[in-house]
């Protein structure tokens, strides 16, 4: 990550620290993930690897979970409610490269928080609280401050360790209720502005994109 800018400069297009759009690396940590009633598995299946904001790492941590199976209620209920919006997300994550992708609008993940711990060798335990982020409706989030409880303090402390073998974390998460949350037929439309991107003599046109999760 880059040493040039402080971790509460955020970047004035994508709302998000300057640091995290100006790497080209993203760490890798694993996450024993559980609802609150459940009791640690400590299987430590679920990898994060790619960080665009805080709501697509909670989406994560859900998807995760459903993915390895060990609640089977919540593997019924996400693949029944938000698997498709999960598949939609994924796809417009891996078709946009560069930092265009931190711009990406990724609907409210159905979790009202998670509670990641890191328990060290000797010390007291790191805990970090993550609840989802209400993202603007258009490109441009013109966001000047991070929010407590975002993502990027847990990749801050992650980077910060340089550690050689990925970090493992205890991850407790508040699932919201189906009937609840954010229907996943709503539409949530986003237009890319026309940019131009200059290199040089040459020049390439960002075309308009509109985003549509759910039906």
């Amino acid at each position: 990550m880059s040493a040039k800018y402080s971790w509460k400069a955020v970047h004035p297009v994508y709302g998000v620290p300057i640091p995290v759009v100006e790497t080209t690396e993203q760490p890798v940590i694993r996450c024993d993930v559980r609802q609150r009633h459940n009791l640690p598995s400590r299987s430590w299946a679920v990898r994060i690897s790619t960080w665009i904001n805080t709501n697509y790492f909670l989406w994560s941590l859900c998807a995760g979970l459903a993915d390895y199976r060990s609640d089977e209620e919540w593997t019924n209920t996400f693949q029944t409610h938000y698997q498709d919006t999960w598949d939609e997300i994924q796809a417009r994550v891996q078709e946009i490269d560069g930092p265009y992708k931190f711009g990406i609008p990724i609907p409210m993940p159905p979790v009202k928080r998670a509670v990641v711990i890191h328990h060290p060798e000797s010390g007291p335990a790191e805990t970090f609280t993550i609840g989802p982020e209400a993202r603007p409706s258009h490109l441009i989030p013109r966001v000047t401050s991070m929010p407590r409880d975002a993502v990027w303090g847990l990749l801050h402390f992650v980077i910060g360790r340089q550690s050689s073998v990925f970090d493992q974390f205890d991850v407790v998460i508040d699932i919201s209720s189906p009937a609840l949350s954010r229907p996943v037929g709503t539409q949530i439309k986003q237009s890319l502005a026309r940019k131009r991107v200059f290199q040089g003599d040459s020049k390439d046109d960002v075309v308009d994109r509109y985003y549509h999760f759910g039906n």
